[in-house]
């Protein structure tokens, strides 16, 4: 029974949109196990696309080819992939090998893409480079050897897995008479092997030497001449295992591709760190400022404070609201008296502009003495000028002494506890607070119920602030800070983080569009490598892989460069602040080392996804013919 039988083969290319050349008219033909063939013709008789196709580089034809009892046209492109890798070894006349590995990393990388484990990859390479006596080669590259010994690595490189046939287009086309010799040799004996070997040639030299000689003109099979017989005693040959390259092995080709073109590489990944770089910068100098600010203020709740005002807050439901939103830590209430209420010291009189009831979270800075007690009154710097008489013209000494305050024509006499610096909208009036149940026993004087129209929210950090007033509006209630430094301040470090980072990004996006164009340019560079790997038995997949792997390398050496450069420039301007304000301004957050890092790789393989899959789709005939 023939091993591998092909009926009927018919190939044809378009030449135009309504015009096919057929190339291959019905070959029919048999062989067995152990031939030596020669395949005889003139140039464009389709000795190389009947070889292709028995390559498993070309689908595109009609009729069967049967190899062992499988049809190939039933095979899957994974299947395909397969037979390539384990089945059949090509052979090229112009090498094909890959110029910047050595001769032991070209004839590995048949079995890196069968997934053939490091130790017997080595025992293999040994092995046949013995067989066609390159032993002493393995480290040398291509553009190192002569003709004949490159196409004597391109049969090791076929015979790496082992295959049940091998295929051979010209391989004395280039060699001079001695090396050609040699080639003869080596197929024939590879032939007595008991594999089917099949030869491409104008040689008759080559035929010679071969058990049997096919004669192709005008695409069929003109003469079939058996030189002599293949014993009978002919073993079958092992085939190796068929298998998915596995990622590591897939990582160190990358790297590897990435190190022959390191110059560029590093040039485009130095490009991308700069803005990477600036981002972690801005949002750790961000973080930074914010974290040193709320630190400053950690000691002062006024400056966490947010006023709301309203006529009412009834029901009680609705301070109830306020304190559940989120940010807020305490809301304490109170009642205030606008431009009602009048003072008078000693003949000294005038006109309050604000008289608040004091509360536990009352945190003002005192000039002198304390926070009111009960029968006390904690009143403005500005109010205390008010009162300054040649006698008395220090803060210290008008505490302890006593005021009338009038309200609704009623009088209270209250004893100055304190004088507390002002820094609200009101600094320049008279204010002062009294607590809420002398201000109630001021309203029962005046027949009046004293509700609370003020309440004053406490936000856990600076951060809460514009948020939660944002919420407060929402519900209808105006609010307001006596402080609005801090909140314009970090509205600033906001801003100027969003317009930085804006600037960080469009670098990101050159760099990205620089990663594109160096993935492309390197498709278009390594066309042949590309035809190489799919002839070897590499899937479409893998060859994505290989260039989406090798652009995010690209993105992780940019991330790497990024982090490194942003931490020791934060650890120097940290060190200079450090001297000046006794502070670190610049946060080492390493969610943000990690997020950027994350980020830069993302960015290198979104950017070379569309070369890769253009790789990928690159038909294997063809890019085994670019030059």
């Amino acid at each position: 029974m023939a091993y591998l039988r092909i009926a009927n083969l018919k190939r044809s290319y378009r030449v135009s949109r309504t015009e096919k050349q057929q190339v291959l008219c019905g070959i029919n033909v048999e062989f067995k196990r152990g031939e030596f063939v020669a395949v005889l013709g003139e140039s464009g008789c389709g000795k190389s696309t009947f070889m292709n196709i028995l390559g498993g580089l070309d689908r595109d034809y009609t009729g069967s080819i049967v190899l062992d009892g499988e049809f190939l046209k039933d095979y899957s492109e994974k299947q395909l992939d397969d037979y390539r890798k384990s089945r059949v070894g090509l052979i090229f006349q112009n090498y094909n090998l890959i110029g910047h590995m050595t001769v032991k990393e070209n004839i590995e990388v048949a079995m890196t893409m069968s997934n053939i484990g490091r130790e017997e990859r080595k025992a293999r390479t040994q092995e046949v480079l013995a067989q066609v006596g390159l032993s002493d080669y393995a480290d040398k590259l291509p553009n190192q050897l002569s003709g004949g010994q490159r196409q004597r690595v391109a049969i090791a490189r076929a015979l790496a897995n082992a295959p049940e046939i091998l295929l051979a287009d010209e391989p004395t086309g280039a060699l001079d008479k001695d090396s050609a010799e040699q080639v003869i040799q080596i197929l024939k004996k590879i032939a007595e092997s008991g594999k089917l070997v099949i030869v491409v040639t104008h040689s008759q030299k080559v035929a010679s030497a071969c058990s049997r000689v096919l004669t192709i003109d005008d695409g069929v099979i003109k003469a079939d001449e058996k030189r002599y017989d293949v014993s009978a005693k002919t073993p079958k040959p092992k085939a190796g295992r068929a298998q998915n390259i596995r990622f590591g092995e897939l990582f160190k080709l990358a790297y590897s591709n990435i190190v022959q073109t390191k110059k560029r590489s590093l040039l485009v990944a130095v490009g991308m760190a700069i803005g990477i770089a600036a981002v972690i910068l801005v949002f750790c100098l961000s973080s930074g400022i914010t974290g040193y600010v709320n630190e400053q203020l950690a000691s002062s709740m006024n400056a966490l404070q947010i006023q709301v005002v309203s006529e009412s807050f009834i029901p009680s439901s609705k301070i109830e609201d306020i304190g559940a939103l989120d940010g807020v830590d305490y809301v304490a209430d109170g009642t205030y008296v606008r431009m009602s209420s009048s003072y008078d010291y000693g003949g000294s009189e005038g006109t309050i502009m604000l008289l608040r009831s004091s509360y536990d979270a009352l945190d003002r800075e005192l000039i002198a003495g304390k926070v009111c007690q009960e029968g006390e009154i904690l009143i403005s710097e500005a109010f205390a000028e008010n009162l300054y008489t040649n006698d008395l013209d220090e803060a210290e000494a008008l505490v302890g002494t006593s005021i009338d305050i009038t309200y609704a024509g009623e009088v209270t006499s209250f004893t100055i506890g304190g004088v507390y610096a002002d820094e609200s909208d009101y600094a320049e009036y008279a204010c002062a607070y009294v607590t809420k149940n002398d201000l109630a026993a001021m309203y029962d004087k005046a027949n009046k119920t004293l509700r609370t129209n003020v309440l004053y929210v406490y936000v856990q950090d600076t951060s809460y602030i514009s948020a939660v007033k944002e919420s407060i509006e929402a519900m209808g209630y105006t609010a307001s800070r006596d402080d609005s430094t801090v909140e314009t301040l970090l509205e600033y470090v906001d801003l100027g983080t969003k317009v930085l980072t804006g600037f960080a990004l469009i670098s990101i996006a050159v760099s990205a569009i620089m990663i594109f164009i160096v993935t492309y340019t390197s498709v278009v560079e390594r066309t042949r490598e590309i035809g190489i790997l799919r002839a070897v038995g590499g899937r479409r997949k893998d060859v994505t892989r290989l260039f989406i792997l090798e652009s995010a390398l690209i993105g992780a050496f940019a991330g790497l460069i990024a982090v490194v450069f942003s931490l020791f420039i934060s650890i120097v301007a940290n060190l200079i602040v450090n001297s000046y304000v006794g502070a670190w301004l610049v946060a080492l957050n390493a969610v943000v080392y990690v997020c950027c890092f994350a980020a830069s790789v993302a960015v290198g393989v979104g950017s070379g996804l569309l070369p890769s899959m253009q790789a990928a789709n690159l038909d294997p005939v063809e890019s085994l013919r670019s030059e």
